[in-house]
């Protein structure tokens, strides 16, 4: 569970930097999502932190990729082009899913407080709170998601910054995914 947890932050942690420092025609918008999604992350899944609940981030999440994606196709109708990432959307739309199972998956403590030995151990059991429906569903939600931008990253052959930060995000929420599901 530590080394999906080092992958998952790791890959957060390479693609908000990618999308900050990269050159890219998309503006501010999809690096301040990548960046939430990172806090996200961070905060959800170190129990020493918990110091915003998880359906909150969930929300925010959600505002942040719908944001970023009207953003960013507006300005394809303006300019005439388009970054490709809209599959990016989905992409945060599923981790602000996962971010939601994860927060219920590890118990619903109160905000900031540590939610018992199990939980700050990092190795919370996530799919025991999880009924088996809802990780099936995402875990088929997540293998299409994963083949969209394999295929997407085929035909469209994104400069290698970009192919970059589209591995480590997608990466990143497979490891986040395969913590859902492991006990």
């Amino acid at each position: 569970m530590i080394e999906l947890l080092g992958v998952t932050l790791a890959c957060g942690a390479i693609s908000a930097a990618l999308a900050i420092t990269g050159r890219r025609r998309g503006g501010p918008s999809w690096p301040v999502a990548e960046v939430v999604m990172l806090a996200a992350m961070l905060d959800v899944h170190l129990p020493t932190l918990g110091v915003v609940p998880a359906p909150l981030w969930s929300l925010l999440l959600m505002g942040c990729a719908i944001g970023a994606a009207l953003s960013d196709r507006m300005r394809q109708g303006r300019a005439g082009h388009s970054s490709g990432d809209h599959l990016h959307a989905v992409g945060m739309l599923l981790g602000a899913v996962l971010v939601l199972l994860v927060g219920a998956a590890s118990g619903s403590a109160p905000v900031g407080e540590v939610a018992g030995a199990a939980h700050a151990a990092v190795a919370h059991a996530h799919s025991a709170a999880v009924p088996i429906s809802v990780t099936l569903v995402t875990a088929v939600a997540v293998a299409a998601y994963a083949v969209g931008v394999i295929v997407m990253m085929v035909l469209r052959r994104p400069g290698r910054v970009e192919l970059i930060r589209r591995i480590a995000s997608l990466a990143g929420l497979v490891a986040m995914a395969a913590m859902t599901v492991m006990p």
